[in-house]
């Protein structure tokens, strides 16, 4: 009797344990940790640039014109670089020059062959002369020759003939000896290092740029020649304008899978011209951004910061602050128009609660917090 009274009060106990234990996730649903969403420590306010129809031309700043000069042993002995490193050049100017020291010996000889000829010919001219002179002392019975024959037998002619044909010879051989090598067109010289047989004595490059870039197959179509673009230099931000200036309508090469040999999009070859050749340097890696649409952007005129002539605003590019430079136009009741410089879909900063700067980082999930500040800004080791 005692021993099923003590196994029904441990049965009780057991169901009380049950029910507090499970009852309340049974009735009120599991309780679930929820991720704590972290608020905005700069209180940022943005302004973001609606989703319109783009194309993006990738490319490389390339001068219009481009030349290296080589060594060439078969002009002869080459003089020292008449030009320096980094110096701008006129077309014609000269670079360098050459001697060719087996031409000169040739010429040398052919002097002295001619010279030769000509005393032979001042000799034979002095007996021609004596044989004239006996023959006006002759009686006219007494002459066995005409002057003509006496002329005839003593030949200036033929030697007189040998003689020009060297020195014509001298002087189309004396344009060779020296040749000097000129700039074909107005350029910047670049002298390598290295020297090298398979490396140029120098480059020229023009001072004149455009961007080469490719266009996509599927994008052919859309662009046209005159279109404005958006250029931003990839390495650092900066944006100036453009126009797509040629497009080729022949791939630049075959493209094909090299393993299953499927054909991929080809890429056909595109340029564009810069407005302004301010802030850009040979061989920089660009993105060209060319606008389908004619609608305006229209952005709070707080948006804009200036740096003496330049209008720029910050952006939030995937969590680190950049600036991008801008062209308006003028104000509305509806906000600045901005005609190049942005893209869409930009989350520009329009105000914030802390300052904020080109290169801070927005993100925390890019940064350790240990190293932010008290307004949440990275701050620098």
């Amino acid at each position: 009797m005692k021993k099923k009274k003590w196994f029904l009060i441990g049965l009780a106990l057991l169901l009380v344990i049950v029910a507090v234990v499970f009852l309340p996730r049974f009735f009120g649903g599991e309780e679930i940790d929820e991720p704590i969403a972290e608020e905005d420590p700069f209180g940022i306010e943005y302004y973001y640039v609606p989703a319109i129809e783009q194309i993006f031309v990738n490319g490389m700043v390339t001068p219009e014109q481009s030349q290296e000069f080589y060594h060439d042993n078969t002009l002869g002995t080459r003089s020292d670089l008449e030009v320096e490193n980094g110096q701008i050049i006129e077309e014609g100017t000269v670079l360098y020059s050459y001697t060719n020291e087996e031409l000169q010996k040739e010429i040398t000889q052919l002097y002295n062959e001619a010279a030769r000829l000509e005393t032979n010919r001042a000799n034979t001219a002095y007996k021609q002369q004596l044989a004239i002179d006996r023959w006006y002392e002759l009686k006219e019975e007494e002459r066995t020759q005409t002057l003509e024959e006496i002329t005839m037998d003593f030949n200036l002619y033929e030697l007189d003939s040998q003689i020009q044909e060297i020195y014509n010879n001298i002087a189309t051989m004396e344009e060779n000896v020296y040749s000097e090598v000129v700039a074909p067109f107005k350029g910047k010289i670049v002298i390598p290092e290295e020297k090298k047989a398979e490396v140029p004595l120098l480059k020229l490059i023009s001072e004149n740029f455009y961007v080469s870039g490719t266009l996509n197959e599927k994008d052919l179509e859309k662009v046209e020649i005159g279109q404005v673009a958006d250029i931003t230099v990839v390495s650092n931000g900066f944006t100036t304008l453009g126009k797509v200036s040629f497009v080729d309508t022949t791939p630049s090469a075959e493209n094909s899978d090299p393993y299953s040999g499927v054909a991929t999009m080809s890429e056909y070859p595109v340029k564009l011209s810069f407005d302004s050749l301010e802030n850009i340097v040979n061989g920089y890696h660009v993105q060209a951004t060319i606008n389908l649409e004619e609608n305006q952007i229209l952005i709070p005129k707080e948006a804009i910061h200036q740096e003496g002539e330049v209008e720029y605003v910050l952006v939030n590019d995937f969590g680190s602050v950049v600036r991008r430079v801008i062209k308006t136009g003028e104000e509305t009741s509806e906000g600045v128009p901005v005609t190049s410089g942005l893209e869409a879909e930009d989350e520009i900063i329009v105000s914030s609660e802390v300052e904020i700067q080109e290169g801070d980082i927005l993100d925390p999930t890019l940064f350790d917090m240990e190293n932010t500040g008290e307004n949440g800004l990275l701050e620098e080791e």
